[in-house]
């Protein structure tokens, strides 16, 4: 079941784990097993990854007020990732949100997963509207084999 989304309120799609990400051609927008609008990417199902893998990070978010002058969104994503079953985290990383539109933003990262040991990990997003102090927090967990 695809979930309804309500006009005007902010929020965020699943996130995606997956192994590969890339920009199909304009013909190609849109169509196709695992296209995304204009990005492939193709989810990893089990959700493990071997540390010689870089790991695609992948969601979208909807519904941030525009800024007046620009008609940008503003807003800020921060990205925590813990060790399951440890209180220490590894990193903690914020980014403006600096691409898209008021009504989508599109997130993909890649990460790099060698210097992580094997186990598992819960990979948390606190995303931030700026404008309407609204916050939404995604998380995914995977595993490092």
């Amino acid at each position: 079941n695809v979930p309804r989304m309500e006009d005007d309120v902010f929020t965020t799609s699943s996130v995606v784990l997956a192994d590969l990400l890339e920009k199909v051609p304009t013909r190609s927008i849109g169509a196709g097993q695992f296209v995304i609008g204009q990005t492939k990417v193709r989810p990893r199902v089990t959700e493990s990854f071997r540390q010689d893998e870089k790991m695609v990070i992948f969601f979208k978010l909807y519904n941030f007020e525009a800024d007046e002058k620009t008609r940008k969104p503003v807003g800020q994503v921060v990205y925590e990732l813990n060790k399951v079953g440890s209180a220490d985290k590894i990193f903690e990383f914020t980014e403006e949100i600096k691409d898209g539109t008021p009504s989508e933003v599109t997130i993909e990262k890649l990460l790099p997963l060698k210097s992580l040991a094997p186990g598992q990990y819960e990979l948390k997003m606190k995303v931030t509207d700026k404008l309407r102090n609204k916050t939404v927090t995604p998380s995914a967990k995977f595993t490092v084999t």
